[in-house]
């Protein structure tokens, strides 16, 4: 195994798993969002800024011809969309809980790409994936198996789940410079949430410390990681990448227990354990 692979993926998911606690810290300051679109400005910044460093700035324009309406659509949906229930979430309901809701997104991707490309999916995948909603119906019982607490804060985080596992299997279906692609997806991303801003309550009041921290969620969780994760798929197979990942809601939920002091109850753990279980089962032994 690559050892400089392996120290890339692994930097990667402990910058992911800080997302969530500071997302709840700097929500729970601001409106989630103002916050999004901060977030989403600094992130479209850094990505270009590594894109001058890449030398690949030049190639922008000639590879937004290629696929015009897919960038802009797809941005819409990754980084628009997305960023908005995922932070509204952060706003309505415990951190741990938003973590774990929202990482039912790879099994979501499994039934997106059977549905919308009729990719092969086997009965054992479709059992792994019943395992990973059972997870989530065990969350918005908490526990209880009988009443469904289906709260605002629960659908947007699913809906936020689903809009990026659409992103996913989009972005999977294209062929295009990755470096560049992504800063287009965040561009248009940005973009879509400046035109919406007439809609929400927006202002840009807000303190230096949290400007300091938009800036870490926007640069560290986000656009590093993301350069860190491709470094990573590159010089390891894709497999244990993804196995890697399955480290970071494991890896947030300690995060958030220590930094955020939330109480991590029974119901979640067995939430948890049922998701990342069957993302794993997916992954390993689902189309064997």
């Amino acid at each position: 195994m690559d050892k400089r692979g392996l120290v890339f993926a692994l930097l990667t998911v402990f910058l992911w798993a800080t997302l969530g606690a500071g997302l709840k810290l700097a929500v729970s300051r601001q409106d989630s969002f103002v916050v999004c679109v901060y977030i989403g400005f600094f992130a479209t910044l850094a990505l270009l800024i590594w894109l001058f460093i890449k030398g690949k700035a030049s190639k922008i324009y000639a590879e937004f011809m290629k696929h015009p309406w897919f960038f802009i659509l797809t941005g819409i949906i990754g980084l628009c969309l997305q960023q908005v229930f995922y932070l509204k979430g952060y706003q309505l309901l415990p951190a741990s809980q938003v973590v774990i809701i929202f990482y039912l997104y790879p099994l979501l991707m499994v039934l997106l790409s059977w549905l919308f490309f009729k990719e092969h999916t086997s009965w054992k995948s479709v059992f792994f994936i019943l395992i990973g909603f059972s997870g989530v119906y065990v969350l918005i019982s908490k526990g209880t198996l009988l009443t469904i607490d289906l709260s605002l804060g629960v659908i947007v985080t699913l809906l936020a789940a689903l809009s990026w596992a659409l992103f996913s299997v989009l972005i999977k279906q294209k062929k295009f410079d990755i470096d560049v692609g992504m800063f287009l997806f965040n561009l248009f991303g940005f973009l879509s949430l400046v035109a919406i801003i007439p809609f929400f309550s927006f202002t840009l009041s807000v303190t230096f410390s949290e400007v300091l921290g938009m800036i870490y969620l926007a640069v560290f969780p986000t656009a590093i990681a993301f350069v860190l994760w491709n470094n990573a798929l590159r010089a390891l197979k894709t497999s244990i990448c993804s196995n890697i990942a399955l480290l970071t809601p494991l890896l947030s939920i300690i995060i958030i227990f220590l930094v955020l002091k939330e109480q991590i109850v029974m119901f979640q753990v067995i939430g948890l354990l049922l998701i990342v279980g069957s993302v794993f089962l997916t992954l390993n032994f689902g189309e064997n």
